[in-house]
């Protein structure tokens, strides 16, 4: 029996018996009435394999997307550790050209080059593990931690924009199970928007954006993302998080769709709100593990 799709061959279902009979016209029904069901059961499979293709595809694009909008943070926080662990070498040098040798003095600037060597590989780490393609394996986290993480890689871009970065987390949190790359993905989305919201305002006492986090009820664990640009308007608010919408002139329109559809793949709840007088508060809730 041929699978047609359209005509076009897609599979063959075969039935074969032990003993020389013809098939009666009931049987012939049932086999003909289970190959159209497989011919639906095949393309429904098909195109759901195709979805998670591409929605792994806009994913990857829109993480890599993000990055290079903070290529000049990254920049900034690489070249800050390097530039004191060479300032750390040279006063180990100096402190060797005395007569004789101050020894201690070399070994605590040895101790801060290593120190400063230590947090550019972990930098490095960042940046590496938030740009592959391939999701790491879902564990137990702090959200403090994993937001910590990003909000180090966003700091040199919040300068550069002459924003104020502030952060307002809350101690002993319960931890939360999850993809840690995908969620520090929608925080770094977050941050990113919230400080290129930022560009119209002209007071820099008023450039500012504040990551909060919280315990949330029942059972969740909460973070904020809230800073001081126009805000949005009521007609806006709807759409944010519709795919292919966007108010950026270069902006794909995926990267608050991919958020929200990484946070409820965690059980999770992702919304924006108005703030008064200005604004605008992005935050998504996650259960606790």
């Amino acid at each position: 029996m041929p699978l047609l799709k359209e005509d076009e061959l897609i599979g063959v279902i075969a039935i074969f018996r032990d003993q020389v009979l013809p098939f009666t016209d009931n049987q012939i029904d049932l086999v003909t009435a289970f190959a159209a069901e497989a011919i639906v059961a095949l393309e429904s499979t098909r195109r759901e394999r195709r979805y998670r293709d591409m929605q792994m595809e806009l994913a990857h694009a829109n993480r890599l997307l993000t990055m290079g909008q903070i290529t000049a943070s990254i920049t900034h926080e690489v070249n800050q550790p390097i530039a004191a662990v060479r300032n750390r070498l040279s006063a180990a040098m100096n402190f060797l050209d005395r007569t004789p040798p101050d020894l201690e003095e070399v070994r605590a600037a040895l101790a801060g080059a290593l120190k400063g060597t230590d947090k550019t590989s972990a930098i490095i780490n960042r940046m590496r593990a938030l740009m592959l393609k391939a999701p790491t394996p879902t564990d137990s986290m702090d959200i403090n931690e994993a937001a910590r993480e990003v909000i180090e890689l966003t700091r040199g871009e919040a300068l550069k924009n002459r924003v104020s970065l502030q952060t307002q987390f809350t101690k002993g949190l319960p931890t939360i199970a999850g993809d840690r790359v995908q969620l520090q993905q929608v925080v770094l989305n977050l941050i990113v928007n919230a400080l290129q919201a930022m560009s119209g305002v002209g007071d820099d006492d008023a450039r500012q954006v504040l990551v909060t986090t919280r315990q949330a009820e029942p059972n969740e664990v909460y973070l904020g993302v809230q800073d001081t640009g126009p805000g949005v308007n009521e007609e806006t608010l709807p759409r944010l998080f519709e795919p292919f919408y966007t108010s950026k002139p270069n902006g794909m329109g995926m990267g608050l769709a991919i958020c929200r559809s990484i946070i409820e793949a965690h059980r999770g709840r992702l919304w924006a709100t108005r703030c008064e007088p200005r604004g605008a508060l992005f935050q998504f809730t996650i259960p606790a593990a």
